[in-house]
């Protein structure tokens, strides 16, 4: 096979706990529940023998991300290691959405990536090639749980935390209903500022906990979705997460903007929200809202949960 392209798609997460103590990155990750999307990453690959690897990645609005290349050596020389394939490869990669806003952007990357380099050398399952990805996101420190959350696909509860197959353990239904991301295009935010960060760990993770708790003891299909959405609200405020002023001033001007049929939510961890059905059952129309957002200076985008 000369070439091939993977997509996968982004992820939000509206709740979760941290659980980075493990001393292998297999069994690091978080609990917790998000939303995982359509729009996300491509990743093209293809063998170039007798020469040097290629490295381009690509923002979403089409200018080159200097600082993704290191991520993705990584992940080849990871990749190479396991599998013991030593040949040279142009990688693409094509981001959909923004970095450092809560889209799940590396964990999706890497993904994408590790998926196609598997499929042109006919190496490996998708399990190994996820836990992969899994141990380049926490190596960086990028995120807990969002490769874990892609895996289940839809609506998904993670309630063990670790790689996909296993050890992580998480559950998913389908709900095929638009939704509309919204962010602030200078309040982006690294993870690992509050992940590595020992107050907020801790607030974060009895925030967490406590909503997975709950959440568990309900079934995990479409009728859970009500339950997932106060949860999220809860976790929000007892996190302290939105009690931050970039992010409490987003959410404000959205809901300011937003009917009765649709609920805004912050994704975790940018300065950003996205705006869903308040019933799975009514989709709603959300152009008009993306454009009345876009004129107050917000970033938004368009997608679906897939």
């Amino acid at each position: 096979m000369s070439e091939v392209t993977v997509h996968v798609g982004g992820h939000v997460t509206l709740l979760f706990s941290v659980h980075s103590e493990a001393l292998l990155a297999r069994n690091q990750g978080s609990r917790g529940a998000g939303l995982c999307l359509e729009d996300g990453v491509s990743a093209t690959v293809k063998e170039i023998p007798g020469e040097s690897d290629r490295i381009t990645v690509t923002s979403m609005n089409g200018t080159p991300l200097a600082n993704g290349k290191s991520y993705y050596s990584d992940l080849l020389k990871a990749f190479r290691e396991v599998f013991g394939i030593n040949a040279a490869v142009d990688l693409e990669v094509d981001l959909e959405l923004p970095v450092s806003q809560g889209f799940g952007m590396s964990a999706a990357g890497l993904m994408a990536a590790s998926f196609a380099l598997g499929e042109l050398f006919d190496a490996g399952d998708e399990g190994q090639l996820a836990r992969l990805a899994h141990r380049l996101e926490r190596t960086h420190s990028r995120g807990l749980g969002d490769v874990l959350g892609i895996w289940a696909g839809g609506v998904e509860l993670r309630i063990k935390p670790g790689t996909p197959p296993s050890p992580g353990k998480v559950l998913g239904f389908e709900a095929n209903v638009p939704v509309l991301l919204v962010w602030n295009s200078d309040g982006g935010k690294h993870t690992a500022g509050y992940i590595d960060n020992p107050v907020w760990q801790a607030s974060i993770t009895r925030a967490g906990d406590s909503a997975v708790n709950r959440l568990m003891q309900i079934p995990w299909d479409t009728g859970a979705w009500p339950h997932l959405l106060n949860e999220a609200d809860n976790f929000a405020d007892n996190s302290g997460l939105r009690g931050e002023i970039e992010r409490s001033a987003l959410l404000d001007v959205v809901n300011s903007h937003t009917t009765s049929d649709v609920s805004a939510h912050l994704c975790m961890l940018g300065t950003s929200a996205i705006i869903v059905p308040r019933e799975l059952s009514k989709p709603v129309d959300l152009t008009e809202l993306a454009d009345v957002l876009r004129e107050k200076g917000l970033g938004t985008r368009l997608t679906w949960i897939h």
